[in-house]
């Protein structure tokens, strides 16, 4: 009989959720610890986390799927906002094709507008979409679709799996501090299949030619989904720290995701 994943037995096997909370309570607690010694109060406002509207989506051959991108970040020091993004998503060209790629609002404010560029490029499974406020204006924080990706599935794909990550992506603030990106991939099951179809040796992102989708004026967007604010900004948040941060929200994000299949 299948013992069930979440089940602990009397051998002591520790349950996922119970060996993600182990690692995020871990985590937790060397931050607070490195952030005693540094003698700063430290908060976690230098992370963009990217992630898909759906961690797991069934599907069948020849079907055309929407999956929409989530960006969330407060920003970073001293009000510092999101300016500049670069999305990258990668797939298994044997099985997936990008027909269309798509900014969302998440960058619009008032006084300045979204210069986008895209590429697509199926053959080498990757498809991008850069996006830049012009002026930057203060940049951009808060929590909202960054994308829309269009995606169909071949119509010769057998049974099973095959994720869209966004591994390569970027983001970049009004100032000069770095921000961590924290992503979360996207697995396509096709017809019930629950086997991995392999991966794919993807090239240099950098190699794609970006198309120019010119300049979209953002003078009246008001949706309270992606707004610049002074976030929680401290000085003399370490690159060690911000570190620590990611490892912290990639086990909630997985934790987050386990309970959601």
């Amino acid at each position: 009989m299948t013992v069930p994943r979440a089940a602990a037995g009397r051998g002591g096997v520790t349950s996922d959720a119970s060996r993600a909370a182990i690692v995020i309570g871990t985590a937790v607690l060397l931050a607070l610890s490195l952030a005693g010694i540094a003698g700063t109060v430290v908060a976690i406002d230098q992370v963009a986390i990217l992630s898909p509207d759906r961690t797991t989506i069934e599907a069948t051959p020849g079907e055309t799927l929407e999956i929409d991108v989530t960006l969330q970040s407060q920003g970073g020091h001293g009000g510092e906002g999101v300016t500049n993004v670069s999305l990258v998503a990668q797939y298994h060209p044997d099985y997936l094709e990008v027909t269309d790629i798509e900014r969302g609002p998440w960058l619009e404010g008032e006084d300045t507008e979204v210069q986008t560029a895209t590429a697509i490029g199926n053959d080498q499974g990757t498809a991008i979409i850069e996006q830049r406020r012009e002026p930057a204006a203060g940049g951009t924080a808060g929590t909202g679709t960054i994308a829309t990706l269009t995606v169909r599935v071949a119509a010769d794909a057998p049974p099973g799996t095959t994720p869209i990550s966004f591994d390569d992506s970027n983001v970049a603030l009004t100032g000069d501090w770095p921000i961590a990106v924290v992503d979360e991939s996207v697995t396509v099951a096709t017809d019930g299949g629950a086997e991995s179809l392999g991966t794919f040796e993807h090239p240099d992102p950098d190699t794609l030619t970006l198309e120019s989708g010119g300049a979209t004026a953002n003078d009246s967007i008001d949706d309270g989904t992606a707004e610049h604010d002074g976030g929680l900004a401290v000085p003399g948040f370490t690159a060690l720290l911000a570190l620590i941060a990611v490892s912290v929200i990639a086990g909630a994000l997985w934790v987050s995701r386990e309970r959601r299949r």
